[in-house]
């Protein structure tokens, strides 16, 4: 196979204008026209680069993930004290990650969205980067749980399960709320799943059974 020299200025431009307009348009509608435009590259060196508009989009898929696994390394070096801190910690991280990289997190969330129609490379990447989530997510709410004063008649893996059951149960309704609707592009629209996640948390910590002993 014939090796492509490639002038990585341009290859760089005409990947940040790929992610503006795939973020902006949608793969149906984004065009290599208007991608060459802000590139300030023509049409042809696209296509000698990439191939076609497919192998493009996969690539900023690809890169995308790639960039936003890298900024999950600011959830494990924060200290935390309890369950609900960290899940409010975890929504706002991604928050901070949605208004200071829009169009990544928009991408991301309808490439998810619309994974099935991704060749199984990328879907992998995106299963791996969800899995990657999970990991953070168990290793900092396994770190708060060893610290709880549990009680004595409670085995503590008991409620390392039941909490990463809750976690996941919290995981499971964001993701079919994006795959019932593809126009959710923002974190901030799941806000009332973040809500639940506190109470469901809350609950979990201090119980639900009025404790009649208290009351007399």
């Amino acid at each position: 196979m014939k090796k492509i020299n490639i002038d990585q200025l341009k290859y760089d431009r005409i990947l940040k204008a790929a992610l503006n307009q795939f973020a902006k348009h949608g793969y149906q509608k984004a065009n290599t026209d208007d991608i060459a435009k802000e590139a300030r590259v023509s049409k042809g060196l696209i296509f000698h680069y990439f191939g076609k508009k497919q192998v493009l989009y996969e690539r900023t898929i690809s890169d995308v993930i790639d960039f936003l696994m890298e900024q999950s390394d600011d959830l494990v070096s924060k200290k935390y004290t309890d369950l609900v801190e960290v899940v409010i910690h975890s929504t706002r991280h991604k928050i901070k990650l949605e208004q200071k990289y829009p169009n990544q997190m928009h991408l991301l969330i309808t490439a998810y969205a619309q994974k099935q129609r991704l060749p199984e490379e990328v879907q992998e990447k995106l299963a791996h980067y969800m899995e990657q989530n999970r990991a953070i997510a168990q290793q900092l709410l396994t770190g708060i749980i060893e610290q709880l004063p549990i009680k004595k008649e409670v085995a503590q893996q008991d409620v390392i399960q039941l909490v990463f059951g809750v976690f996941n149960q919290i995981t499971m309704e964001s993701l079919q709320l994006l795959n019932a609707h593809p126009e959710v592009t923002e974190v901030k629209q799941m806000q009332f799943l973040t809500e639940r996640a506190e109470i469901y948390m809350r609950i979990l910590q201090t119980g639900f059974i009025e404790n009649k002993a208290e009351d007399k």
